[in-house]
Formats: C-alpha cells, sequence, structure tokens
C-alpha cells in the first residue's frame, strides 16, 4: 500500500478521537456482503499467584466465583471434558433485547452492502487510522494511552471491510479467554473477550477452547500444557486460530523452575521448548490458516520462583519475548499488548479499572481487550482482501 502522508495519519488521529464519521465513499457497480459494526455496549491462576480466585489452578479445589450478572451479549459455552472427542467448546452469539439471533443470513439489518469503492474507501481510513494509533504505541503507558488506544480501535471496527460469516474461528488459551470471574449471561454463561470480538466481527462459527490453568509448558502437569495437548484444543474445521497464553508459565511457582532458550529444539521441559513444540505442531498440522498469538498485558504480580537455567528472576516482558521470537520464526502474526503497552495494568489506577483481582478482566477489561482483538482482525483481513 502506498505510503500515507503525515497529514492524512494526523488528520485520522484527530477523527478518531473526536469520534467522527467515517471517510466519503467512493460508488461503484460490483457489490459485496459485509457485516455492519456493532458496538457491545478464571480458573488459570497459577500456583501461589496470590488472586484469591476459586476453581483454578493455584486454590488447588473445586470450587466457582460469584461472578456478577450481565444482559450484555453473552457467550453461550457447552461444558468442557478432558476427551479429545468433547473438547471443543462452541460459542453462540446472544443478541441484546430487541434484536434477532446473529445468523449468515441478511436479517434484522446485519448486513448491508457495500460496493466496491466504498470498500476501498473503508479501507483506507482504516489504515490512516491504524498509522494513527502506531503513533500512540510509543506514548508512556497509562490508562490514558489505552483509553486512546481504544477510540481508534473503535474507529477502526466502524470501518470494517471483510466479511467474516463464513469463517470459524478458534481461540485457544487459558482462564482469560474462558472468561471466568467475569460476567455472565441470562443462562449463566460467561462472557469473556471472545464474546466482544464476535460482537464486532460476527463469525459464522466460535470456538472457545479456553481452559482455567492452562500454559504451555509442563509446570502444572501434562493435563494443562497446550503442547502435550495440542490435538484437544485445536480443531481441524477452523480457518483462523488465536491464541492467548503464557501468563500461566510465568506466574507458576514450581520448584527448580527451567525457562530455556528460543534456539532449543530438543526439549519441551522448559517454556521456550514448550512454545517452540506447540508452534511447531500448529504450523505442521495448520500452516494453511491464519494463526495469531496475543501477548500478555502487563501486570504488577511478580511470582518469586527458583530458575535452574535463568540468572535472577525473568519478567513477563522475558517471556512475552520468547513468545514474540518464536512467532515470527513460525510465520505466526502477532497482536502485541505487551510490546505496545496496550491495557498495561501494571499501575494500581489501570489494574483497578481494567481486572478484577489484579489479573483477571473485569468487564471494561475484557471489552476494550475483545475490541483491541477485534480491531486487529479487521485491519489484517481487510488490507489483506484489497491488496
Amino acid at each position: 500500500m502506498k505510503k500515507r502522508s503525515v497529514t492524512a495519519v494526523i488528520t485520522a488521529f484527530a477523527m478518531a478521537l473526536s469520534l467522527s464519521a467515517c471517510a466519503q465513499r467512493a460508488q461503484e457497480d460490483e457489490n459485496v456482503i459485509v457485516r455492519e459494526s456493532e458496538p457491545a455496549s478464571f480458573a488459570g491462576c497459577a500456583a501461589n499467584c496470590g488472586c484469591g480466585c476459586s476453581n483454578c489452578f493455584c486454590d488447588g479445589e473445586a470450587g466457582t466465583a460469584a461472578p456478577e450478572t450481565s444482559t450484555a451479549a453473552s457467550t453461550q459455552t457447552v461444558p468442557e471434558t478432558q476427551t479429545a472427542s468433547a473438547t471443543e467448546t462452541q460459542t453462540q452469539t446472544q443478541t441484546p433485547p430487541g434484536e434477532t439471533q446473529e445468523t449468515n443470513e441478511t436479517e434484522g439489518g446485519m448486513v448491508v452492502e457495500l460496493t466496491e469503492g466504498e470498500l476501498a474507501a473503508r479501507r483506507e481510513q482504516q489504515a490512516n487510522l491504524a498509522k494513527a494509533r502506531e503513533a500512540l504505541y510509543k506514548a508512556g503507558d497509562s490508562l490514558d494511552k489505552t483509553t486512546k488506544i481504544n477510540q481508534l480501535d473503535k474507529q477502526i471496527l466502524a470501518n470494517n471491510a471483510y466479511d467474516f460469516s463464513d469463517k470459524t474461528v478458534v481461540f485457544i488459551g487459558d482462564s482469560i479467554t474462558e472468561g471466568i470471574t467475569s460476567s455472565v449471561d441470562q443462562n449463566g454463561n460467561y462472557i469473556s473477550y471472545v464474546t466482544y470480538v464476535n460482537s464486532y466481527l460476527h463469525f459464522g462459527n466460535v470456538l472457545n477452547h479456553g481452559m482455567g490453568g492452562r500454559m504451555f509448558a509442563q509446570y502444572g502437569g501434562d493435563e494443562l500444557s497446550l503442547a502435550m495437548n495440542f490435538e484437544n484444543v485445536t480443531n481441524i474445521n477452523s480457518d483462523i486460530i488465536v491464541v492467548f497464553a503464557g501468563v500461566n508459565d510465568y506466574l507458576c511457582t514450581p520448584p527448580n523452575k527451567h525457562f530455556g532458550s528460543v534456539t532449543d529444539t530438543m526439549t519441551t521441559g522448559n517454556f521456550c521448548g514448550a512454545v517452540r513444540y506447540f508452534m511447531k505442531q500448529l504450523k505442521e498440522y495448520y500452516g494453511d490458516r491464519e494463526i495469531f498469538f496475543v501477548t500478555m498485558y502487563d501486570i504488577n504480580k511478580k511470582p518469586n520462583c527458583t530458575y535452574v537455567d535463568f540468572n535472577g528472576q525473568p519478567t513477563l516482558a522475558d517471556f512475552m519475548e520468547a513468545e514474540r521470537k518464536l512467532a515470527k520464526e513460525f510465520g505466526f502474526h502477532i497482536i502485541d499488548l505487551q510490546g505496545t503497552g496496550f491495557m498495561d495494568c501494571s499501575t494500581k489506577e489501570a489494574s483497578d479499572y481494567y481486572l478484577r483481582d489484579g489479573l483477571h478482566p473485569k468487564d471494561s477489561g475484557s471489552i476494550a481487550l475483545g475490541e483491541h482483538i477485534a480491531a486487529e482482525l479487521s485491519l489484517y483481513f481487510g488490507q489483506k482482501e484489497g491488496n
């Protein structure tokens, strides 16, 4: 795509922050159907992380936290079992009162026809907004920074130019993806960031494969390791795979912990080796799909653990950098929350606003996270189709 002028970027930035209207649409003859964007109004902690939640890896007991009840767009979850044939968590969209349930048909005003010229105008606007957002990534991390990025995310989604209605997406992760301790819908199902991604992009099929306690490595045993349970967390019919994991690898405190090296190709007994093995399997079996890895947003939790192969304590940034390097090596896409400072919750102000317990998102965090991931997917697929 041709480089935009500095003037275009500044104009887009100012436009986004004031929540202005979309760019002027050009008119062409050929029509393409896309869905209109619609704004959405835990187990899984690691050992000794100090979150105090129940039904999670650090708690060690079965139990259920008392989540809030919400009437927002909801996620319907089929209980997950440990067998390979029944490990898929099916997500369907429950539309807000007064609207019809989401389908792939052109009902209820949920899809519209846009000409090629209108789609091109949307892609151009998205590109300008993305450049304005890049400038914000360089600013110091703060609640205000994330708020401004979120405003741009919403503008990017308002200019969505890609139809996801025939795509199956699989979200793989831990309690943050599962949504434990988040609000629940009227049926008692968790509402995680996955719900909000789908409320904007309207996939044909959504599978939420988040489960509390999951991590890449075997620190918590084979059952919780993504690397060791590859066939149970993936789906052969997926078109898009989004992986959001790694914080439990950082937080857990087993004795004689191994961090590993990104160049290690011989063992899965450490974090880096386990991530490599998981990504290697993704590349081998799903190399023709679109695969995205999401790095963890910064938090203020700092575990105290003895590492056999690391001088001192690796930080969350060290864990995410290893994940980032390996994702680049295998050619996967990266949605870099940690690297860009999006939803940085290392300060009390941001943590209190976005997180319930210093780790898991409350509703405001799930919404911002969902809108950001949705914006990244919209940008990538829209620009790809336009090239």
